[in-house]
């Protein structure tokens, strides 16, 4: 695989240029035995399907699997953790607004003890 960046190149002729050269280069198909894979029916009849598969495709797509594993691992990490921080914020608030609930009660509730004394 080859990355090309003609991005800023607005001019077609140089664009079909580019690709009629990439295509120049093309390898061909992929000189490996295609695999066989067999599929049953619950008749008894049989699919045959071919496909080929490059041995490091095949490595490159279980270390992509291992990869995204971690990924997801991470993003779990990260959202229990926002989830805690959130948490601790809420229940700072809930105290907060609990305290501010009690001083105004004691301050109306002293009102009224020192217009009865």
């Amino acid at each position: 695989i080859t990355v090309v960046n003609i991005m800023e190149t607005e001019d077609l002729a140089a664009i079909k240029a580019k690709i009629n050269e990439l295509k120049a280069k093309d390898p061909g198909a992929f000189a490996a035995d295609p695999i066989v894979v067999e599929v049953k029916e619950a008749a008894g009849s049989a699919e045959v399907a071919a496909a080929g598969a490059n041995p490091q495709f095949l490595e490159i797509e279980k270390r992509l699997d291992k990869v995204e594993k971690k990924l997801e691992f991470v993003d779990a990490e990260v959202a229990q953790r926002v989830g805690r921080k959130i948490g601790r914020d809420i229940g700072i608030l809930y105290g907060l607004v609990a305290g501010l609930i009690v001083f105004v009660m004691l301050l109306f509730m002293l009102q009224k003890l020192m217009a009865l004394v």
